[in-house]
């Protein structure tokens, strides 16, 4: 959790005014109350936050509270006026440990999206399947949990590959972005430029090239 200096927007989980805390974790804004109840979920992966959060993250994570069904159903998101314990607390634990409200496909025997496709023997990987079906949303939330890019299955393609046979370019340029972050930082902290803006292309040789011009 981190203290947003300015409150302008209404808690993501609960809708109370003024939140005064954004999670680092899910690129929301919440208020105090409902912050305590995050605070019990522990502290994991804090990327693409305002990325997350200028496209609507509490839309990933609320997908089917959106749908006026739900209300006929008795789903509801919390409310202000709700106790922390056991209302909002029960919530939030659904919304973001659960997933309970993201978005699912539905299950048809048509549907690319089956057992068989994540099974041990084919090697295949939730990435896997969502690169093949350009699910980019999908892919950047797997990626997000620590998802690898560069996973390859029984046929040796990785999730890359499966993009852009498909056509996704976008998807497939994002995944090898996401792949080759944390080298690329890398380069830039030791060398003062990232592979590829030179002649050396990859970070060994960057190091190499840096250590003989020393």
């Amino acid at each position: 959790m981190s203290k947003r200096l300015r409150s302008s927007d209404v808690c993501a989980d609960c809708s109370g005014p003024d939140p005064s805390w954004a999670s680092v974790n899910r690129g929301t804004f919440i208020c105090d109350e409902c912050c305590g109840v995050h605070r019990s979920l522990g502290r994991h992966i804090s990327q693409m936050v305002e990325t997350l959060y200028n496209n609507g993250a509490n839309s990933i994570w609320e997908h089917s509270l959106l749908d006026p069904a739900s209300v006929m159903s008795g789903r509801r998101k919390a409310n202000p006026q709700d106790k922390v314990h056991p209302n909002k607390a029960e919530f939030i634990r659904a919304k973001y440990q659960m997933l309970a409200f993201v978005h699912r496909l539905p299950c048809r025997d048509d549907d690319s999206v089956t057992a068989k496709d994540l099974s041990k023997e084919k090697g295949s990987t939730p990435l896997h399947v969502a690169s093949k079906a350009g699910q980019i949303l999908q892919a950047e939330l797997l990626a997000v949990y620590g998802a690898d890019p560069g996973t390859q299955d029984s046929s040796g393609k990785t999730p890359v590959d499966y993009a852009r046979q498909g056509g996704h370019h976008e998807l497939a340029e994002r995944l090898v972005e996401i792949q080759y972050e944390l080298t690329d930082r890398l380069a830039f902290y030791l060398c003062g430029r990232k592979p590829g803006e030179g002649e050396e292309g990859s970070l060994a040789t960057s190091l190499i090239w840096k250590n003989r011009s020393g």
